[in-house]
Formats: C-alpha cells, structure tokens, sequence
C-alpha cells in the first residue's frame, strides 16, 4: 500500500508538471486533449497499472525470491526483504541509500533494456503492442500496459534488485519511481540535451520508438538511459524531422477487450 501511495501522491505531483512542460515546449507531434472521449482508456490504466498490477508484480517478486531462498537454504522467509541484503557478498548493502538508489536504477535500467527488446520479439509483441497502441501520446498514456506484459518486465528489473542485496527500502521504492519517470519519458515535450542525448532517454528520444514508421522500428529501448541504444546498435533519433504518427499495425481498438483479452488469445495461438 505504501508504494501505491507513492505513485499516486506522485501522479498528482509530476502530472500537473507535464502538462505544463507540454505547453511551454511542445514537441512537434503536440499533445491531445487528456480529457478528450478517445483518452478514456487512459485514464483507466492508471487505476488498472498501479493497483492491479502493481499488487502481482509484488506478489511474484516476493514468491521468487523465497523459492531462492529456500533452494539456498536461508530459510528465513519471514525476512524475506532483509535476508539478500543481510547475506549478499556484494559491495551495495554496505554502501549509503544515495549512493545505492541510483546504482539501482542503472541495473534496474540496464536489465529494462533487454526485457524491452525480448518483448519486442514477434511472439511476445502482442501482449506489448498494447502500449504501442496509443495513438496520441503523450504523459498520459505512460501507464497504458497489458498486466501480463507490465508484471514480466518488473518482476524482470524488480527482482535483481533484491537479490544483489540492496536495501529493502531501494526494493520498495525503485518500482514507483520508474512509473512515475514514464510520465516524462511518454511527454509531448521537446527536450534537446545537446551531446548529453546519447546517454540521458528524453521525450524526444521515445517518441521514435513509439513511430510507426519503419525506419524507427526496433529502436530507443532504453528508458532511462539512452547509452544502451548507443552501444548494442538500437539507437534513432533524427535530427531533422520529429515522427509523423503513433500506433500499430493493425490498429487495436480502445476497448477493454481490444486491449486486455485478444492480445493474450494470440499469444496463446502461437
């Protein structure tokens, strides 16, 4: 309940931000109405990302690490968030909390990177072309996700994180910070750090990847950090022209069984 908290005492902070940001600097592909009729869906995946699904990727995390747990032998289960950070050999639980959150967030960062590419593949796609799916983009379709897709990549990033024994507090909090760090990563903001966005992710560099274009597929997968896309060769963002229109190929309806339940039936075809 206290990470629930936090994303949405932080949706009212950084939102009002974002809307603001997208007013000040729009990027060339403006921001739609947020409470335009077609955004509804939107507005639904806040309720259904953060409590929904927010409440499973816990419960797997949790349900991972004390199997790894027992298979080691610790057997503490009733400690289950202090027992990596009490036994693990590595440098992190000795460091200070400002030094281990944002060497978290370069791991966590880092292990996105190639969740996000593996779900990219033709066989996983569907469950992911669900946040592909928004036709204007803007902060407010950050938390459009299919649960399934949205538990595997946080179980995915979540999970190291407590098993290289930072602090339980990282644990708790590195989830509510990246969600709420979508929401300036999905803004219509134009935002150029000049040398700096061949390292840093911005707006600009994430609205590439969301193009349907065909040059910008299977491109800009890093969600922090940009540098990954530099180095394993996924790096677009062209200078000279912003990206024409979002979406899929074919469209996927903003219905809730457009979205939730034929992507998981095509799965399951193939």
């Amino acid at each position: 309940m206290r990470s629930l908290a936090i994303v949405y005492l932080g949706l009212l902070i950084i939102a009002p931000l974002c809307a603001l940001a997208q007013r000040l600097r729009p990027s060339a592909t403006p921001a739609p109405r947020v409470l335009s009729r077609s955004r509804r869906v939107d507005w639904l995946y806040w309720i259904v990302t953060p409590l929904g699904t927010g409440f499973l990727t816990r419960a797997a995390t949790l349900t991972f690490a004390a199997m790894v747990v027992l298979a080691l032998g610790w057997g503490d289960l009733e400690a289950l968030l202090d027992v990596f950070h009490a036994r693990s050999p590595l440098p992190f639980a000795r460091w200070p909390l400002w030094a281990q959150f944002p060497t978290a967030i370069v791991i966590a960062d880092f292990v996105s990177y190639w969740s996000h590419r593996a779900r990219h593949h033709a066989r996983f796609f569907p469950l992911h072309a669900v946040h592909h799916s928004a036709r204007e983009l803007d902060w407010l379709a950050a938390a459009r996700m299919h649960p399934l897709d949205d538990l595997v990549d946080n179980v995915a990033v979540t999970l190291p994180i407590l098993l290289l024994g930072f602090d339980p507090v990282v644990f708790v909090a590195i989830g509510p910070a990246l969600l709420l760090h979508t929401l300036y990563l999905h803004s219509a903001v134009q935002l150029s750090l000049g040398p700096l966005r061949y390292v840093i992710a911005t707006p600009d560099f994430h609205r590439w990847h969301h193009a349907i274009e065909p040059e910008a597929q299977g491109s800009n997968y890093g969600g922090v950090l940009a540098i990954w896309d530099v180095m394993f060769g996924t790096f677009r963002m062209p200078r000279d022209r912003a990206p024409s229109a979002f979406g899929v190929e074919p469209p996927i309806d903003d219905s809730l069984r457009a979205q939730l339940v034929r992507p998981l039936e095509r799965v399951i075809r193939a």
